[in-house]
């Protein structure tokens, strides 16, 4: 069987994958309230908040959308955009805000708080929006400083950690990050099914002082009021739930600075691999992300190295977007007992080795 190193969904462990058989109730059983109680507490230690975790059924995108339909109508929000997944944000975010604003660094560079500043300082903001970790380039932002800066004017805060919680130091509550997104099939380990928002108080209170949400199924007020009672509003995927609370007691038994210090080493081992093939990373030194690792090594090589480690068991991504057909993507997302890196950087080594690739020649 192929062992797969794409962003997601991430191979789960067997214990994990057995959960999801769990019996068939009613989500407005007591047996569903004790699950979705034990869920929301362990998702409220990843995401280090005491604030409010929604859990919706669908993907992280939805997770997305629901948190700029609820938090960003008739304000003034900037999306500082570094990649494929932050454009999706701010894409999103037009279709309730048209008016929401838009920062762009080259794809591949960081954010930082000497980067953005002044297009924060340009403008009287209600919410600054981006992603942490950037999945179409590799890049991991830093929110920490961001966050503090975005604070120090007044702003609030929202970030897209759908392919960072669990995987990458995120602090809500300590980096003073207002609401948060991620989703299960990613750095959680657990099956694709569930969504997540977390607010803090602050941006539950915008919400609920909101005279409409422009949106009926994904209506945190609505949430909010099962959220009480430990219910969803609406029919959850129960299988997820089960596969969920499973890998968030895995998680938890590990500890989540084990799991970062996991996820750091099966990075440095995958960046290792891609130098010692001859080829360069695609994010900028210092940004380099734990989970995901994008390089090009020239669009003749692409499906050649796939097909190559393919051929020896191994799955790898390629690019999104605009850097489809150019570029590779190593995912080093999981505990080793699900993701054998050792595996993945011996089949790149093995492939590029035995093709003997030749560098392109451009064509003028």
């Amino acid at each position: 069987m192929a062992q797969w190193f794409v962003p997601g969904p991430v191979p789960v462990t067997k214990q994990t994958q057995d959960a999801c058989t769990g019996p068939m109730v009613s989500h407005r059983s007591g047996l569903f309230r004790e699950l979705y109680a034990e869920c929301t507490q362990r998702l409220q230690r990843v995401f280090q908040t005491k604030g409010y975790v929604f859990s919706i059924t669908g993907s992280g995108t939805l997770a997305n959308e629901a948190a700029v339909a609820n938090l960003l109508p008739n304000t003034n929000a900037l999306f500082l955009v570094n990649g494929e997944f932050g454009d999706r944000f701010y894409q999103a975010a037009k279709v309730y805000n048209p008016d929401a604003q838009i920062f762009t660094v080259e794809d591949g560079k960081g954010l930082n708080v000497e980067r953005v500043k002044d297009a924060i300082d340009a403008h009287a903001l209600d919410w600054v929006c981006l992603v942490h970790n950037e999945t179409a380039t590799g890049v991991t932002n830093d929110v920490k400083g961001i966050a503090a800066y975005v604070k120090q004017k007044g702003a609030k805060v929202l970030v897209d950690a759908v392919s960072s919680l669990g995987g990458i130091e995120l602090d809500m509550d300590g980096w003073g990050v207002d609401a948060c997104t991620s989703a299960s099939q990613k750095s959680l380990c657990a099956p694709p099914g569930l969504a997540f928002v977390a607010l803090n108080e602050a941006a539950m209170a915008h919400i609920e002082a909101q005279p409409r949400i422009p949106t009926y199924g994904l209506n945190l007020k609505t949430y909010k009021k099962f959220h009480l009672r430990n219910e969803t509003p609406y029919t959850p995927s129960l299988p997820t739930f089960y596969g969920l609370r499973q890998a968030l007691r895995e998680l938890e038994a590990d500890g989540l600075q084990t799991r970062w210090a996991l996820h750091e080493q099966a990075a440095l081992d995958a960046r290792n691999a891609v130098k010692e093939s001859g080829f360069d990373l695609f994010a900028e030194s210092g940004f380099e992300s734990q989970t995901i690792t994008a390089f090009l090594p020239g669009d003749a090589n692409v499906e050649i190295i796939k097909k190559a480690m393919a051929a020896n068991g191994v799955q790898i991504a390629g690019g999104q977007g605009k850097w489809k057909g150019k570029m590779l993507r190593i995912a080093t997302i999981g505990p080793e007992e699900v993701r054998n890196i050792s595996a993945c950087t011996a089949a790149l080594r093995n492939a590029v080795q035995n093709l003997n690739l030749q560098p392109e020649v451009a064509v003028a």
